[in-house]
């Protein structure tokens, strides 16, 4: 097998990309598990539109506060500059003994700066098993094309931030559920960031832990009240309890998610509850979520970002913007949402709500860039932002936003969109609310499959759509430009995995560019299917089996309008030897001439070194 098989589908893209470097360059995709929603009220259209709310949820019934006699205690200010300590007490109803000084990382929330490493393979295997792995060869995991781009996803998703890592791993290493000592120091104070890709990657893991099954079925939405009731209970459980938790919060509208580590109750009389934290935003601050139960409202008052002004976050009965986030649940093998349940894997499904749901497979929507999103199936419904307004009216589908914690008042805070799998969608990708042009990528992640457009050029007010069969197998995008955008298209299968890679340039308005893979006969279609003008394309072709990596492509293939190509990619033999492809002018079903592609993997492989 090649040595540079462990980078191949990063590597192979760059190198790609570099070959095609006159039709633009490619993006990277970005943010996860579902969580159930609902058309809320209109917002106005802006440039960065909020992420998606949630369904209300009812709330688990509570039981009264079983507390202390309340102590009266002067109201103070919940650090109302965001800076330092509150006043607390320091005498607790309910404790687990964590401080944040004593017990909480010394350095901030983090995003996308430079020399951290977040999600590997192997990190994807020690959370899904060897079903993420095409192929391993001494214990090294090699993705599948649908795995990689997941993993890229994510890995996207965390330049927004780390808070969700930082709250849970930092409660794990308090439980002793997690050895400190692994990662370079006695202490978590004494941890040290940078140049310690082991830390950077086990609290990248533990950060992905928000959007996964089984993890993300235990959150527990609840009243303020009932929130803090929880944590009476669990607290007072102490260390060893069989309950610890993440507090997680967002402002009204989900525009700020914020993850944090909570170990005490404080009882500030007549009513009022601190939830005592620990916010990693501000090393061995500690902190404070308050709590009126005679309201049943909260408020925190401080910034997602310690390089900006302090905000306030509250909510009330009705808002459920705040929840408790179980960690026992992580620590179990988590559900694969990408693989291929014919091969063992567990069918891209998630399961939904409570224990006694049953499971559902989906197709995952990402966007990165500034554009939104409509999702419409073939009933008309849609899920997404419609006139500034998020709706959902697609039977089953779903969306979530995620923690981050970091510049979040800048992030274009896209929701992931779940589809489920046996429904046809098209996608309007959106400029409408642009002020300026932009560049976005929209991925699509299914079981065993993966679909991608880069270089998505939109001008403010250009509506692109994006034709996707649910199961992979077909891909078509039209553009109202001339931009180049290029086609990404992955399947995992029993003897190989395959990536293809399709750019058209020179198309007109109008024009789309479409791919067909038929698995069960080996062959991917390009076609140029309606198009008025002739067009000029790219293509490119990567199978990855125990072997090694072996790549084929061209470009400047001519295709006049209703002409169709076919690669029979099953019946290359690789190993040097050029691949056929039948061209089909006008598209009548017969094929008129053949053309040979070269092999260029020694080309590539040449480049890398």
């Amino acid at each position: 097998m090649s040595h540079h098989r462990s980078v191949r589908f990063g590597l192979v893209m760059l190198m790609l990309v570099a070959l095609l470097a006159a039709c633009g360059e490619s993006a990277a995709p970005t943010s996860i598990a579902p969580v159930a929603t609902a058309p809320v009220a209109a917002i106005a259209p802006t440039t960065a539109p909020p992420a998606a709310p949630t369904l209300e949820i009812a709330p688990t019934d509570t039981a009264p506060l079983a507390v202390l006699p309340p102590t009266a205690a002067p109201k103070v200010d919940i650090g109302a500059s965001g800076e330092g300590s509150v006043d607390t007490s320091g005498e607790y109803v309910a404790d687990i003994g964590f401080r944040p000084d004593n017990n909480g990382f010394s350095f901030e929330n983090y995003g996308g700066e430079e020399g951290i490493v977040n999600l590997t393979a192997d990190d994807l295997r020690r959370m899904f098993g060897d079903q993420v792995c095409a192929a391993i060869e001494n214990e090294v995991c090699y993705l599948t094309p649908a795995g990689e781009q997941w993993m890229e996803a994510v890995n996207g998703g965390m330049d927004g931030g780390h808070c969700e890592g930082l709250a849970v791993l930092s409660k794990l290493f308090y439980t002793g559920k997690v050895n400190v000592s692994d990662f370079g120091a006695d202490t978590v104070p004494d941890l040290q960031l940078q140049d310690n890709e082991l830390l950077q990657r086990e609290i990248a893991y533990w950060f992905t832990t928000q959007s996964t099954q089984p993890a993300r079925l235990g959150i527990v939405e609840q009243t303020p009240s009932g929130v803090v009731n929880t944590l009476l209970n669990a607290l007072a459980a102490g260390p060893e309890g069989s309950e610890t938790y993440a507090v997680g919060f967002y402002k009204r509208d989900r525009t700020g998610g914020h993850a944090v580590t909570p170990y005490a109750v404080e009882d500030r009389g007549d009513g009022i509850y601190w939830i005592m934290i620990y916010d990693n935003n501000y090393p061995g601050a500690a902190r404070a979520i308050e709590v009126d139960t005679n309201n049943d409202t909260w408020r925190y008052s401080g910034s997602t970002n310690p390089a900006v002004e302090a905000d306030e976050y509250e909510g009330d009965a009705e808002t459920f913007t705040l929840e408790l986030a179980p960690i026992e649940p992580r620590l179990e093998q988590q559900q694969c949402p990408f693989c291929d349940g014919d091969q063992g894997g567990s069918d891209g499904i998630v399961t939904i709500g409570n224990a006694k749901q049953s499971t559902v497979a989906y197709n995952e929507v990402w966007l990165e860039g500034s554009a939104n999103l409509l999702i419409t199936d073939l009933d008309g419904n849609s899920i997404g932002f419609e006139n500034g307004m998020f709706v959902n009216t697609i039977p089953g589908a779903l969306s979530n936003a995620n923690k981050f914690g970091v510049n979040v008042w800048d992030i274009n805070a896209e929701p992931v969109y779940y589809i489920p799998s046996a429904i046809d969608f098209t996608i309007n990708i959106d400029g409408s609310a642009l002020t300026e042009a932009t560049t976005s990528t929209v991925t699509l992640i299914g079981p065993g499959y993966v679909l991608e457009v880069s270089d998505i050029l939109l001008e403010p007010g250009q509506v692109d759509t994006l034709d996707i069969a649910p199961d992979g197998s077909f891909l078509s995008y039209r553009t109202t430009s001339s931009e180049t955008p290029l086609m990404l298209l992955g399947v995992e299968t029993d003897a190989a995995d395959y990536m293809f890679l399709v750019q058209g340039y020179e198309l007109q308005s109008g024009e789309a560019v479409n791919l067909a893979l038929d698995p069960v006969a080996g062959s991917l279609s390009v076609d140029s299917i309606d198009n008025a003008d002739r067009g000029l394309y790219s293509l490119y072709m990567a199978k990855y089996d125990d072997q090694g990596e072996q790549i084929f492509g061209a470009d400047d293939i001519a295709l006049e309008p209703n002409d169709v190509i076919y690669v029979d990619y099953l019946l290359w033999p690789g190993n040097g030897e050029p691949m056929s492809l039948d061209v089909d002018v006008g598209g009548d079903g017969t094929v008129d001439e053949t053309l040979e592609i070269s092999d260029i993997t020694d080309d590539l492989a040449e480049t890398e070194e």
